[in-house]
Order: C-alpha cells, then structure tokens, then sequence
C-alpha cells in the first residue's frame, strides 16, 4: 500500500495502468435507448394530452433597497452545465432539444434547452419521464411548463429538479462499472408526440459541499481501502488552468472536489503531488491523488473507493473537469 502521512508521495502507475483517452468511457451510445428496462419508459405514454397539471409559479421576492441593504452575500454561482444535443427536430417533432447536469444549492438539476426549430404548434408543456438508472434518479415534477409558449423560432431554458427514488435504481451488474446512462422521455403534452433521448450523467453534480476530509480522516481511509480497488489514468493536453495545482484546486472546488494535501515529490525535480477528496449525497467517499509535473501539460491520476463500480464515473469526473478551462 502507498505510504501516506508524512511520506505523502508519488505512486507511479505502470505502463499497464495508463488508459488511453479514448478508452474512458466503455459505455452504451447516449442516443440508444434500447437498452435493458427500456420499456419503464413507454409509460409516458399513458399520460393524457389534456392534462393540464403544472408546478406553482415561483413567487417574486422582494427587490427593494430596504431588501438589500441588509441582505447576506450571494452564493458563488453553480458551474455551468456541459451541454449535449440530444434530440434533432427531425425525430421530436420539430423540438431540438439540448441537455445537461449540475448541481445547485445541494441538489442535482437537468437543464433543458429547447428550440422550436420547425412546429407550427407553440411548446406549452411537455412531461419527463426517465428510465431506471444507477442513481436512482427521477423527476421531481413530471411536468415541465413553458411560460410563456415558445414559438417556431424560439427557444427557452428550463430547469428539472431529479430526486433519488429507491424504485427507480437500475440493479448494477457485477464486476461492471455503473453506466453513467440516463434515459429519458419527453412527451409533448400538446400535440401528444412522445420522443427519446439518452444523456450520459455528469458525475461531479453528485459531489457533496461536505466532501472536505480532515487530514487524519483521509490517511485512514486510504490506508484502510484495498490496493485492488484504485483507478489510474494519464490526461494529456490539459489547457493551462490544468498544469497549476492552486488554479486545479479552485477549480475543482466549484465542483465540490477538496484539495487536502500536496508536497513535492521527493528525488523528482519539478514534480509535486495533491490529493483530493470527494463524497457523494448518499455517503459515496472516493479519494484521489493527482501528479503534475513542471512545464509538461498532463496528470497523472490514481483514485481509490470502496465504491468501485462508481470508482470509474468518478475518476472520468475528474479527467473531464482537469480537461476544462
């Protein structure tokens, strides 16, 4: 096992271990919802085109000077989402629809983006249905209400809120990776067309803000997980935010991603190692140590987790927010 403590060090990782760039993500095509349990899906259709249900307006608040006077410092802004196309007009009848993950105040949101490309008939209100997934992730509200309509040639943003429903975890197939795949449904409660699209789940939304691990706390718990349960990896072409471990920390705590320790590797000029903890919602706790080297724009990266089978999906969550700017 890695020497931790006041020996905080490099680990190299053997050729073997070094994946290639494109050999990450080893999963189904985010278009193909075909996949197992598929069929949870098809109940979208049962829902009524007149239903009419929306969620409430939110209410406007006060924006007075007296209001702000007083008023506690703003939030730091959630990340931005990485948004995807996930469904064409031609196949949703005229809707182009873009899609994303993040999370917001402790809650995990998938943000839409929609354009009415081609429908004569203004978007009002569509339905969202997802499939079983390795989160256990469902809709808060199946409703999504556009407000106003959009029209051929516009677009809105909307915002769903995903909630963990124990019925509606996918099991996990032994010795596999999790699938980062999520499955969704879109019914346009208008016109009663009901279309697919699957999206790959941004991993970091599930980062807790209390991922932080006291110095002591993080020894033990990497001492205490098995050799056989880390995952290694070598990202390449990073932009220049990536090659400094202070811009790497701000970074990724945005992302609720806590920079723990770091030190010089000791007989290796120009060389310097973080480590880094995170811990999901539901208990999740995965570790990483992150090595740079002066002047050469990659990283090596080594996680270890109790929770192998989402070991992966954490450490691609990692690689893709170094990758960033």
């Amino acid at each position: 096992k890695r020497a931790m403590g006041g020996d905080i060090g490099l680990h190299e990782a053997e050729d073997e271990d070094v994946i290639d760039e494109g050999d990450e993500e080893n999963y189904e095509d985010e278009n193909d919802v075909h996949g197992a349990g598929g069929d949870d899906l098809l109940d979208i259709g049962g829902l009524s085109v007149n239903d009419n249900h929306r969620p409430p307006a939110p209410s406007s608040s006060s924006t007075g000077l007296d209001a702000d006077l007083f008023a506690t410092p703003s939030p730091t802004p959630a990340p931005e989402p990485r948004m995807t196309k996930v469904c064409s007009p031609e196949k949703s009848g005229g809707i182009e629809l873009w899609a994303g993950f993040r999370r917001v105040s402790s809650s995990v949101r998938l943000e839409l983006q929609i354009s009415n490309v081609s429908s004569s008939v203004p978007v009002s209100s569509l339905a969202i249905q997802l499939n079983k997934n390795a989160f256990g992730f469902s809709p808060a509200l199946q409703q999504v209400a556009c407000q106003p309509p959009i029209p051929m040639g516009g677009s809105g943003k909307h915002t769903v809120e995903l909630i963990r429903n124990p019925n509606m975890l996918a099991p996990l197939t032994e010795g596999q990776p999790a699938s980062p795949q999520i499955q969704v449904a879109i019914k346009n409660m208008t016109t009663g067309l009901v279309f697919y699209f699957a999206v790959n789940f941004a991993f970091e939304a599930l980062f807790a803000e209390d991922g932080a691990l006291e110095r002591a706390a993080f020894i033990e718990s990497w001492k205490s997980i098995d050799d056989k349960k880390e995952l290694y990896g070598t990202v390449a072409d990073l932009p220049p935010s990536s090659t400094d471990i202070d811009r790497v920390a701000s970074k990724f705590k945005m992302h609720n991603v806590f920079l723990i320790a770091r030190r010089p590797v000791p007989n290796a000029e120009g060389q310097e190692v973080a480590y880094f903890s995170m811990r999901t919602g539901t208990g999740m706790e995965f570790l990483a140590e992150l090595t740079f080297k002066k002047g050469v724009n990659a990283a090596k990266v080594c996680l270890k987790t109790q929770d192998i089978a989402y070991g992966v999906l954490a450490k691609v969550a990692l690689e893709t927010l170094l990758r960033s700017q």
